[in-house]
């Protein structure tokens, strides 16, 4: 990402929030570039050797319990259909993401390619090497279709399919799964890249769990594919995470019975993805802990620049105005200071509208407003400590409404009917809500969290709240 790209975001921020927000922003985004040491670092020729033994070792008809020596709840290995929508794609990065599959270490898969590119030749001169991975290295200047290009891989679980006209990113992925003969579909955008471990590690954990749908972590590349940056480390499924954010986005598959039971809107165009997974079960899902998808930043894409897809950011808040409304929960959707992110305003009260949130909690701050409290983990880690109010952290998850395991008890509320469970805790009635200074109030925060989610209550992390404290 350039200089001038990071001032056009500063201007545009500052529009929308302020010159001061704007001001802490531009610094973060500035300590996130140069403070930030992330280095993709690629599974090992080794490691995939392994995974190529373990898949040759299914094939032979070896239970997946045998192979992997851990307990699995699906008894064979699953085929997956990896669904591609194209449109006038550019050749070179068209071809780099057929390669980047052909190289996965895990064999039964499709690729499916729906093209619905026009029949005139594309407008791009370009030089693509000719290679199937067995043939020499021999190159052809000349315009190339997304079905000649198919054709130079030579591979039959390469199926091109040319569409009678082009639909839209939705229509174009219903059509592409009318052809899918996997048992699960994954989907992936025709100039991105897979890692070789991306189908083994998901395959992996579809068995081991039986999920119905599976995510991977992602980071960003650049046109070269060359230098990774900017990783998106996900948590395992985070209902209110994903009420402000998709941010399950890349890696992901889905079970292909529930895939065509849903299918894609083409009104959510943009944020189609979002769309399918605020309306997908949410029993089943299962997180792999590792960048499996490299999403491709260059020129045409809105990688490096969100501003670029506002229609998207519209279409992903009409999405979730929709998921409320079908289930009949008065809410009101505000854009967040963040392009694609969301506040969920509940109308009168998160707790009226949702009968699972027992806890919600917020900021605590020291008298220079940076984070002192507030989310914490199982241990008594606080996330984000040290960050000023007005900075969001990775990701914006500083900045983010979610689910968490615990959250501090000088800046709680909780549900009347766990006004008990409070005094128990803390020794104090709710209604005065003073927390005397005491060394105990985290583990006893913790506690409380841990007791009220045993009685089937959610604990959410809400960083509009705020209290500043001495303590």
């Amino acid at each position: 990402m350039s200089v001038i790209n990071d001032i056009g975001k500063t201007i545009r921020y500052a529009g929308r929030n302020g010159i001061i927000p704007a001001m802490y922003a531009a610094r973060e985004r500035l300590a996130h570039r140069f403070g930030q040491q992330y280095q993709y670092e690629p599974p090992s020729e080794e490691d995939l050797e392994t995974q190529r033994r373990d898949w040759k070792r299914l094939q032979d008809g070896e239970e997946p319990e045998e192979v992997f020596r851990v307990p699995c709840r699906l008894r064979y290995a699953p085929k997956i259909s990896i669904l591609v929508p194209t449109y006038d794609p550019d050749p070179l990065f068209f071809s780099e993401m057929i390669r980047s599959v052909m190289q996965q270490t895990y064999g039964s898969f499709e690729l499916i390619i729906a093209d619905g590119t026009p029949d005139e030749p594309l407008q791009q001169n370009v030089i693509v090497e000719k290679k199937t991975f067995s043939l020499g290295s021999a190159r052809e200047e000349k315009h190339l279709t997304p079905e000649e290009i198919v054709q130079m891989f030579g591979d039959e679980r390469v199926l091109y399919r040319k569409l009678a006209g082009n639909g839209g990113i939705s229509e174009n992925t219903n059509a592409a799964v009318h052809f899918a003969t996997g048992d699960y579909v994954a989907f992936l955008d025709h100039d991105d890249i897979l890692t070789p471990d991306a189908l083994y590690e998901s395959a992996l954990m579809i068995m081991k769990t039986g999920a119905e749908i599976v995510y991977s972590d992602e980071d960003k590349c650049d046109s070269q594919a060359v230098r990774f940056y900017e990783p998106n480390v996900k948590p395992d499924f985070n209902l209110d995470l994903l009420y402000s954010n998709n941010y399950i986005c890349h890696f992901m598959l889905m079970r292909t019975e529930l895939f065509r039971a849903l299918k894609l809107r083409p009104a959510f165009d943009g944020a189609q993805d979002y769309d399918l997974i605020l309306r997908a079960p949410k029993s089943e899902i299962a997180h792999v802990p590792r960048v499996l998808y490299h999403w491709r930043d260059h020129a045409a894409s809105t990688a490096g620049n969100p501003a670029s897809k506002m229609y998207a950011y519209e279409a992903g808040k009409r999405a979730l105005e929709d998921y409320f409304r079908e289930r009949r929960m008065e809410v009101r959707i505000h854009d967040s200071r963040h392009l694609g992110f969301y506040k969920v305003e509940y109308v009168p009260d998160i707790f009226a509208v949702r009968s699972n949130v027992g806890v919600v909690g917020g900021k605590v701050l020291d008298r220079r407003h940076r984070i002192i409290g507030g989310m914490m983990d199982e241990d008594g880690n606080v996330f984000f400590e040290g960050l000023h109010d007005q900075e969001s952290g990775e990701m914006h998850r500083a900045d983010t409404a979610q689910d968490a395991a615990a959250v501090d008890v000088r800046c709680m509320r909780i549900r009347p009917e766990l006004q008990g469970l409070y005094k128990e805790v803390f020794g104090a009635t709710y209604e005065t809500h003073f927390m005397p200074a005491s060394r105990d109030y985290k583990e006893k925060s913790i506690r409380f969290c841990r007791e009220a989610a045993k009685m089937g209550y959610v604990t959410v992390w809400d960083p509009s709240l705020k209290k500043i404290t001495e303590n």
